[in-house]
């Protein structure tokens, strides 16, 4: 098999890659950040479909942090967690400082294992890291034929309404419906009003941003991405926004017995700290409430009525997902595309092997 850097130097001056060798590229990056085969493959797996589905901002991108905290012993790449079921339907899983695509992997089957059984199932999970984009997670629920919902704290951005001070994560929120038939709906939403990393990017390139976007040291709302990269980002919507990334601290962080999200380092951090992230994924089986049939019927409904109503200004409305599946299928028949910024992650992840003597 060949090593990560004759699989990089293959990309070289090409357009696009299909999903199998930027999975196995994946893959080798992280065995040679001292993570075992499967557990590798499962999570470049997870990383390279994010990819497929154009989420290009969660998928491989997060290649570098990854093995950076590999590399720092932040990661353990050989984490045993652990799972306790104290409850019929509950479970808590100790994701022992794990990768977190794989504590998410592992949660969200449990929560439709139990949903299958009892009609709900919750899992909780402690200890964890950065998870990527959470509607891989609940669209695997969706597949199953259950409705899911996803819920997670993170380093704290955002300050509370009315403060300046960083004290909440953008704390992200996602959920899935199947449609038998039909590619499923998925939400998949931070609750700031815009990711961090657009601000950085704006910072870096000299340009104004919105003022609702982020808040400066002193708590105003400033339109100098410098000053917002030094202070804290907005919540979506105001004070709804806040509340909304509170309520889903509180579902993460005291159900799991983890840590609050103002002690939560940011992947992007350097060190041997552990991040302690938080998770929540439920599960609900429509079969056992008002029936399988029924649920499909009424969300095929909804869906039919939003996707056929009165277009506006800016189109057509579509589903949340749809996006995303149009992606997948593009992206299966004509390759991953291989922007500057996909192969720029992938080359600052190689250099951080070779600097620590581990390049294949």
């Amino acid at each position: 098999m060949s090593g990560s850097g004759e699989l990089l130097r293959a990309l070289a001056g090409r357009a696009a890659a299909p999903f199998d060798e930027l999975r196995l590229l994946a893959a080798e990056i992280l065995v040679a950040a001292g993570m075992r085969r499967e557990p590798a493959d499962t999570a470049a797996s997870l990383l390279a479909s994010a990819q497929l589905r154009g989420i290009d901002s969660h998928g491989l991108s997060h290649l570098p942090a990854y093995v950076a905290r590999l590399l720092d012993g932040a990661i353990d790449p050989d984490a045993q967690m652990r799972i306790e079921r104290p409850g019929t339907c509950a479970a808590v899983i100790d994701a022992r400082t794990g990768l977190g695509v794989l504590a998410a992997r592992a949660a969200v089957e449990e929560a439709c294992d139990l949903a299958s059984r009892h009609g709900v199932g919750a899992c909780a999970v402690r200890n964890s890291n950065h998870f990527g984009a959470a509607a891989l997670f609940v669209e695997m629920a969706a597949k199953r034929g259950l409705i899911a919902l996803a819920f997670s704290n993170a380093a704290p951005t955002m300050a509370p309404w009315g403060g300046k001070e960083a004290v909440l994560g953008t704390n992200p929120l996602a959920a899935a419906f199947p449609r038998p038939g039909n590619t499923p709906i998925v939400v998949d939403m931070a609750t700031s009003a815009v990711a961090r990393a657009r601000i950085r990017r704006s910072a870096t390139a000299g340009e104004a941003i919105p003022l609702d976007w982020a808040l400066d040291e002193s708590g105003a709302p400033t339109s100098d991405a410098q000053a917002a990269m030094n202070g804290t980002v907005q919540p979506l919507g105001g004070a709804k926004g806040y509340a909304l990334a509170l309520v889903i601290e509180l579902l993460s962080a005291a159900l799991s017995g983890g840590r609050p999200g103002f002690t939560v380092r940011s992947p992007h951090e350097t060190g041997p700290a552990t991040a302690g992230t938080s998770h929540l994924f439920l599960a609900l089986d429509p079969a056992k409430f008002a029936g399988a049939d029924v649920a499909a019927s009424m969300i095929e409904t909804v869906a039919t009525k939003i996707e056929t109503s009165a277009a506006g200004t800016a189109g057509r409305p579509r589903l949340p997902g749809a996006r995303a599946a149009g992606e997948l299928d593009r992206r299966t028949r004509e390759g991953i595309p291989l922007s500057a910024g996909l192969l720029g992650s992938l080359r600052d992840a190689q250099q951080q092997l070779m600097r620590a003597g581990r390049a294949t």
